[in-house]
């Protein structure tokens, strides 16, 4: 608990922390440890890719979700979580009770709600896709509860997807490997009922 005061006692000395994901393009540095916590959602203040205002919890709902890890300037693994996830949300009415399809920017410092909507429609997603970010004061310390980013440099990120049921407080960490389309629809769709 103390290290999560620290935390946020350092960000809020950081004026750079303070951006406005519809402002300035400055890229704030932060370095940041917090621990991860299993189970149960973190929160913070989000913004979807339509400019939507809300708490990162209330996006993910209260059951099951599908949660990935991408930003709109990655020229790597993101091209394949945004498959994958689109793969899901095809299938995703095969399902015998809801799923929320959430993808969280690792880089809230540069990506608007405008460029998540901008390749949000790109990529042709499905209704019912959120795509979040915000200030980077709140999405990075998330983003490391959620074991997404550790510190390194953001084209250094690992493809990682969070499945589980908010609710009951599980989730399954996936990282890629040949069955991880099957393994994600299974596990949303045990989570769901």
């Amino acid at each position: 608990m103390t290290r999560i005061l620290l935390v946020f006692l350092l960000l809020s000395a950081l004026p750079a922390a303070a951006h406005d994901p519809e402002g300035s393009d400055a890229r704030p540095s932060m370095e940041v440890s917090v621990e991860a916590a299993p189970g149960r959602l973190p929160d913070a203040d989000v913004v979807d890719q339509f400019g939507n205002h809300l708490r990162f919890r209330e996006a993910v709902g209260d059951g099951a979700y599908v949660l990935g890890f991408t930003y709109t300037n990655c020229t790597s693994l993101c091209g394949m979580a945004d498959l994958w996830l689109s793969h899901f949300a095809e299938r995703r009415g095969e399902i015998d009770g809801p799923v929320r399809l959430v993808t969280l920017t690792l880089d809230p410092a540069r990506d608007r709600p405008a460029d998540l909507l901008r390749r949000h429609r790109e990529l042709g997603s499905h209704e019912g896709w959120l795509r979040l970010t915000g200030r980077p004061s709140e999405i990075m310390p998330l983003l490391t509860r959620l074991g997404a980013w550790d510190g390194r440099p953001i084209e250094e990120h690992k493809l990682v997807i969070l499945v589980g049921n908010a609710g009951e407080e599980v989730v399954t960490r996936l990282e890629p490997d040949p069955m991880l389309p099957e393994r994600l629809f299974a596990l949303a769709s045990a989570y769901a009922r």
